[in-house]
């Protein structure tokens, strides 16, 4: 007879950005596979932010800073109907009220991101995807992904079938923006589109498209207008409707593609395990740290690159098995979370 897990009860602290909230909710599920989870999510703002980033990382080093601290720079803290066990978050500006409300409930801390400064003892776990030689660290193979590639190809199918495209073959291109050292200008989007339409033709595909809040109304302007409209099967225009079925157009698709900059984007796109494609263009480059973790992609065979323009092969393997990639680490850090 299995043993029930050990149950665990989560605050997730979130600033709103999509791909923040995407990898705390994939942080819960990957302590799902160890606990009985259940989670509870808190909206937080960093107010005065160029004040807060001078002012708390010194203040922070003491472990006496916290629920003043909390309330002065992010207003009230939340009232859980019930007893919290771990505290976890993704990105910089959530640092800061992760490791005070830790602080204050007397909780571990789980971070992903930068740490703005912070010292890596603040956290019980600090996971990333390069080392930082911290005691604390974690360094994971890939971002976690609130869905398993199971989830996304059955929401890809019952998308296919709701919207007719269950007999079509579609490749999706999931667009960021400028970030991450990369910028683009109206004639890199253009390319983009040119590019696919001669995929499209030479493959016989039809693509989906999501934008992201960082591309904005400019870019996909330039990318609809060199787009050949029959070209299209489904497309989430950002600006204009935000749509967030990513999971689903990645369920849908047979090939995934995306640009360079969504280091977000590329750990969902990864969790759907089929083939992925990152599309270089735009000016500038990533740091690099982030280079080395897209290098770590490559060399695992969990993604290719390719330059805009460039001929995309037919033959293509299925990525290896990303649960056997990430055991480790979800062991490491159920083990942290169990000490504490």
């Amino acid at each position: 007879m299995t043993e029930p897990k050990p149950g665990l009860a989560v605050l997730i602290v979130s600033d709103g950005v999509p791909g923040h909230v995407s990898q705390a909710r994939g942080l819960v599920r990957w302590l799902a596979t160890r606990f009985s989870t259940h989670a509870d999510e808190h909206r937080v703002d960093l107010r005065a932010r160029s004040l807060a980033r001078l002012v708390l990382p010194p203040l922070l080093r003491r472990e006496t800073a916290g629920l003043a601290a909390y309330r002065l720079f992010h207003g009230e803290p939340p009232r859980p109907d019930g007893p919290i066990d771990v505290v976890v978050s993704a990105g910089g500006n959530t640092a800061f009220a992760n490791v005070l409300l830790a602080r204050h409930l007397r909780r571990p801390n789980v971070f992903l991101g930068s740490r703005r400064r912070l010292p890596g003892r603040c956290f019980t776990a600090h996971l990333t995807l390069e080392p930082t030689g911290d005691a604390s660290n974690i360094v994971m193979t890939v971002a976690p992904s609130p869905s398993t590639d199971a989830e996304m190809a059955a929401r890809g199918r019952t998308f296919a079938e709701r919207h007719g495209m269950e007999s079509e073959r579609l490749w999706l291109m999931a667009c960021g923006g400028d970030g991450a050292g990369k910028t683009y200008r109206v004639k890199h989007w253009r390319k983009l589109g040119g590019w696919m339409n001669e995929l499209a033709a030479r493959h016989g595909v039809r693509w989906l498209i999501s934008t992201s809040r960082r591309t904005g109304r400019t870019a996909e302007d330039a990318l609809r207008a060199a787009l050949a409209p029959h070209n299209v099967a489904y497309a989430v225009w950002w600006s204009r409707r935000e749509e967030r079925i990513l999971g689903d157009l990645m369920g849908a698709a047979e090939r995934l593609f995306v640009t360079v900059d969504s280091m977000s984007m590329i750990s969902e796109c990864i969790a759907a395990a089929k083939p992925l494609i990152l599309v270089h263009t735009g000016d500038g480059a990533p740091n690099q740290r982030y280079q080395d973790a897209l290098a770590k992609y490559q060399r695992l065979e969990l993604c290719g690159n390719y330059e805009v323009g460039a001929g995309v092969d037919d033959q293509v393997t299925s990525p290896p098995s990303l649960a056997t990639l990430i055991e480790p680490q979800i062991d490491e850090l159920a083990r942290r979370i169990a000490r504490c």
